[in-house]
Order: structure tokens, then sequence, then C-alpha cells
């Protein structure tokens, strides 16, 4: 199963991302405590977006789901979703609770593997976010491999230019072209891509001081495009969009050049500017939280991407895992 998601969308609407990981109990729940089979139901009616897709997901009855529902939200003493025109939304001790029990999710996951032996079954739910132009031009010819290998595996896709917060699980796993600050994440390098100015092929013969500089919006100073961009460009950018794939459109439609990498401006059928300075290079990384690295269907997700792009080694000649903190990891950038 594959599901994607437009985090900026997301992000815009003002709906979370995903919910954070820091809980604080509630002082009016009952004196048992929540049961299992009811946060199951809390996580997949989130998951579904309803209780009757939650009482599908779990093959229960919808009576049966939602007199689970309301038992851990009377065991809890508070309202755990709240009813909208759009549908189910959680509320702010739902948005808490659920990473603890994504873990607990984890957890009966392992009991049920160690009791049945299937260590090697890879299955269930991967959120994987990754920037939307890397999504279409570079992951999407690729994928079908991982699904046929994996039958089994749910890939939600959450794609945008905002960074997820990896440490709150908002995401799985991330690719991403700048390191994160945080010191629990760790990061493994899978390339260092070279940047060039590209155009389209109606435009390729253009000289670069003729050519009209397209960017996304609020892009940070220190990322080499820009700082390339300011020194070479004639005049400050003209065009800014959002997104990846609006910037893609625009070069292709002869509107100007774009500073990019080969990995995704070649799919997207845009060519370089010949005799045009060196721009500089992006490190293209993995990132992950180090307690999902032994989880099978993580760590089947982030071997694929690593295989799949060739697992370059990096300068120092081996790949690169580690926590940030100790990273000497250079991206060009302080960005996504």
């Amino acid at each position: 199963m594959l599901r994607v998601f437009d985090m900026q969308h997301r992000l815009a609407s003002g709906k979370a991302a995903y919910p954070p990981s820091d809980i604080g109990y509630h002082r009016c729940m009952e004196s048992e405590d929540p049961s299992w089979e009811d946060l199951q139901v809390l996580l997949a009616a989130v998951a579904n977006g309803s209780l009757s897709g939650a009482a599908h997901a779990l093959d229960l009855g919808q009576s049966t789901a939602s007199r689970r529902l309301a038992r851990l939200e009377r065991r809890l003493g508070a309202p755990l979703l709240d009813r909208t025109p759009d549908g189910i939304r959680p509320t702010d001790l739902a948005e808490r609770l659920i990473p603890h029990a994504e873990l607990i999710a984890e957890h009966m996951d392992h009991i049920h593997r160690v009791v049945t032996g299937e260590h090697g079954d890879v299955s269930g739910r991967v959120r994987l976010a990754l920037p939307d132009g890397l999504a279409s031009t570079w992951l999407a010819p690729r994928l079908g491999s991982l699904l046929e290998a994996h039958p089994k595996l749910e890939l939600d896709l959450l794609m945008g230019t905002a960074v997820v917060d990896l440490v709150r699980r908002e995401a799985d796993l991330a690719l991403r072209f700048v390191a994160p600050n945080h010191p629990e994440l760790l990061v493994r390098r899978l390339a260092r891509l070279p940047l060039r100015a590209f155009v389209a092929p109606s435009l390729a013969d253009v000289p670069v001081r003729a050519l009209r500089f397209i960017q996304l919006l609020d892009p940070a100073a220190a990322y080499p495009e820009t700082q390339w961009i300011q020194r070479h460009a004639p005049k400050a950018p003209t065009l800014r969009v959002s997104n990846w794939n609006a910037l893609f459109a625009l070069v292709r439609a002869g509107l100007g050049a774009a500073v990019l990498t080969p990995l995704i401006a070649e799919p997207a059928g845009l060519v370089p500017v010949p005799a045009v300075p060196k721009v500089g290079f992006r490190d293209l990384l993995l990132v992950y939280h180090p307690a999902l690295r032994a989880v099978p269907r993580i760590a089947a997700v982030r071997d694929w991407l690593g295989a799949t792009h060739g697992a370059r080694r990096s300068s120092h000649g081996r790949s690169t895992e580690e926590r940030t903190s100790r990273s000497s990891l250079r991206c060009g950038t302080t960005g996504r």
C-alpha cells in the first residue's frame, strides 16, 4: 500500500504533520490502565480517518470499535477524537498519546515475531518524508521494486519542503539535503551531488548572464545555489515558488533557469547550461531515529534507499551513519 501526503497543504491548513511524542497523563482517569485493544482502535481511527475505517482495518464491527474508543476515553477521562466536517481529528491528549501507542505497537509486533518466528517478515506502515521534487523525479520510477519485494509494506510519502520532526515521530525516515541539528538522530549519507544551472532544452544556447533564475521561496542565505545566483546572475530572481515541482514546470516552460542537482533535473527533462562557473554540491542524506533502526519494516526501506542510490561512499571512503552531534557532514546548506 502506498499513500502520499502534501505536507505543505497540511501545515497551511493547520493540521499537524504527525503528533508529538511527549505525554502528560490525564489526572481524571479510571483506575484501570488503557488496554492495547482499545489503543489499537485509536491508532486505526487516526490512520484511516474514521471509526468505520478503523473497524474495517481491525476486522471489527463498527459498534465494537465505538465501544472500545469510548472505554479508552472513559479510562483517560477526556475525549480523544473531535468530529469535524472533514472527518475526525485527534485531540491534544490524543496527539500526545499516539506516539506512545505506536511504540507499544512496535513492541507487540516484536512479541508476535518472537512467538511465531516471523523475524524476516516486512509488514506495516513506514512514513518517509522527502522533498516533492525528489519524489516525482527520482523515487517514483524506482519505487515499484520496493513494493514488489515487500507486498505487506504500507508506505506513506510525506512530500514537501517543510522539515518534519523525526524526534517527535512525525515520520520514520527522511530524505534531506541538509543534516539535522538534533543530536539524537542518525544520518546516512547516500551521495554527494553536484549542483549546476539547468534550463529547458530551448534555452540551452542562451548565455547565463541573459537568463532569469527561478528559486524556492525564502531560500536560506547559506545555500550554495543562492550564493552562486547572487554572484553570477544579472539581477535578483523574479520568480519564486513554494515547491520543487512548480519550479520544474516553470523551467520546462522556458521561463528561466534554476540551480539543481542532475539527480532531479535530468529526469525532469532539463539540460545543463554550458560553460558556467562551478556551483557547489549537496549531500543527499537519509535521517532516522536510533530507536527505529532495528524495526524490520524501517530497516527494509532504509536499506532499499541506500541500495537503490548505490550507497555511494563518503569523501572518507566509507558510508556515513553517526549521531549528528559527532558528525562532520558538510551539506553546503543549513536548511532542508
